[in-house]
C-alpha cells in the first residue's frame, strides 16, 4: 500500500458539495487562517477513520510522509489518524520514528483539525511516557501558529494523567497571543484540567482568580464552561 493507493481510496468518498463547505469551514482562502493551497474532496470524519483503520498496518512510514505533504487536506488527515493508530501499537523504537516523522512535517499539519486529531495522542503521550516535555516547550517558542497550538493541545494527554504544570505555564505565556485559535486552545485545555480531578479544578480556579481580568474573553469563556452559574458570573465580571 502506497500514498497513491490511499488517495484513490479517499476519492471513492468524494462529495463536491461537502468539499466546498470544508474549504470555507477551515478558512482555506485568502485572508483565512487555512492554507490557500489546500484542496478538499469532501469526506466525512467517519469515512476517514474507516480508511485509516483499514490500511494503517499496510503502509510504510515513508509513504505516510508522502501523504503529509499532499495538497489534499483529507490525505493529511488520514495520514495523521494512521500515525495515531500505529503509535498506539508501537514499541519504543517505532514510537521514536513516528515522533521524528511528525516533527519533520509540522509545517504541513497546518490547521486546527490536523493538530487536534493527532498531537495529544502522539506528542502528548510521548512526552508523558519519556518524562520530558522539551519538545512541547520548543514548539511553543516557534512563532508558528500551528506549532504553538500543538504545544497546548498536546497537554490533553498530560492533564488526564494529572500533570498540570506545563499547561499552566503555556496558558500564561499565551495570554497575550493575537490569534483567537490559541485563545480557544488554551481555554479548552484549562477546562479539561478542571474536569479531571479536584486538584485540576483547584488549579483552574487559582488560574482564573489570578488572570480572569486580563484573559482574552474567548479563552475565559472556554475555560469556565463547566463551572457553576455563580462561578461563571464571578469570573466574567471585570
Amino acid at each position: 500500500m502506497d500514498a497513491k493507493s490511499i488517495i484513490d481510496e479517499l476519492l471513492k468518498f468524494e462529495d463536491k458539495t461537502y468539499a466546498v463547505h470544508h474549504t470555507n469551514f477551515f478558512k482555506c482562502f485568502k485572508g483565512g487562517y487555512g492554507d490557500i493551497n489546500d484542496t478538499f474532496c469532501g469526506i466525512r470524519a467517519k469515512d476517514l477513520k474507516l480508511i485509516a483503520k483499514n490500511f494503517y498496518k499496510q503502509i510504510e512510514l515513508s509513504e505516510l510522509g508522502v501523504l503529509l505533504k499532499e495538497r489534499l487536506h483529507e490525505a493529511r488527515v488520514v495520514a495523521l489518524i494512521m500515525l495515531v493508530n500505529r503509535f498506539d501499537k508501537a514499541n519504543d523504537k517505532e514510537k521514536n520514528e513516528i515522533v521524528k516523522l511528525y516533527l519533520k512535517h509540522t509545517r504541513y499539519i497546518n490547521n486546527w483539525d490536523l493538530v487536534d486529531v493527532s498531537v495529544y495522542k502522539i506528542l502528548g503521550r510521548y512526552c508523558y511516557e519519556i518524562g520530558d516535555c522539551a519538545i512541547l516547550q520548543t514548539l511553543s517558542q516557534s512563532g508558528f501558529l500551528w506549532e504553538e497550538r500543538m504545544s497546548v493541545v498536546a497537554n490533553w494527554y498530560l492533564v488526564h494523567k494529572g500533570e498540570f504544570v506545563l499547561l499552566i505555564s503555556l496558558c500564561e505565556k499565551f495570554l497575550t497571543h493575537k490569534h483567537d485559535l490559541m485563545h480557544k486552545a488554551c481555554g479548552w485545555m484549562l477546562r479539561e484540567m478542571g474536569k479531571v480531578s479536584s486538584e485540576g479544578l483547584a488549579q483552574l480556579l487559582d488560574f482564573l482568580k489570578k488572570y480572569h481580568k486580563i484573559m482574552p474573553r474567548t479563552m475565559l469563556r472556554y475555560s469556565i464552561e463547566r463551572l457553576s452559574k455563580e462561578q461563571k458570573a464571578y469570573f466574567m465580571r471585570k
